[in-house]
């Protein structure tokens, strides 16, 4: 055989069984690892099903690819419709995003406040303030109450 011969795809389409089915899944579920697109996955899992159809029942590979296909397209919309949404919703994360986490944190006033702009010490960091009401002094503690930019929006205790 060549290969251009046809009959050497047909020969490897025959062939699927429960073993290459799995093979394919895990495959898959490594590349859906390396691109984190979730669109994969589901091809993913409808090829380990199909291991797990053809490990079970003696299925022609004509049916097992039109299975495999359908299982895909409901895995792929069903996914998209009620598994993406979960992934992408939630509290947005603090991770890198330090002005966030100062939201709450006690500070100290290293400046006195001029018409509500001074400046506060998060840290071994010094930081630009806004104090909305009120009057501040170097030494004085403070509260931050939000950023806007790279300025602490801050408040009296």
């Amino acid at each position: 055989m060549t290969d251009k011969d046809p009959t050497l795809i047909i020969s490897l389409l025959e062939g699927m069984n429960a073993t290459r089915w799995m093979i394919l899944g895990i495959a898959l579920l490594g590349l859906e690892l390396a691109t984190g697109t979730t669109y994969i996955l589901w091809v993913a899992a409808a090829a380990i099903l199909m291991a797990g159809v053809t490990f079970i029942l003696p299925v022609a590979w004509e049916l097992q690819f039109i299975v495999f296909f359908v299982l895909s397209l409901i895995l792929l919309v069903l996914g998209h419709i009620y598994v993406r949404p979960r992934f992408k919703g939630g509290e947005p994360s603090d991770l890198n995003d330090r002005s966030r986490t100062m939201v709450g944190t006690r500070v100290k006033a290293v400046s006195d406040f001029e018409v509500g702009k001074g400046r506060v010490q998060v840290g071994d960091t010094q930081w630009a303030a806004a104090l909305m009401t009120g009057h501040a002094k170097m030494g004085d503690e403070l509260r931050v109450t939000g950023v806007v930019g790279a300025t602490l929006q801050v408040e009296a205790i």
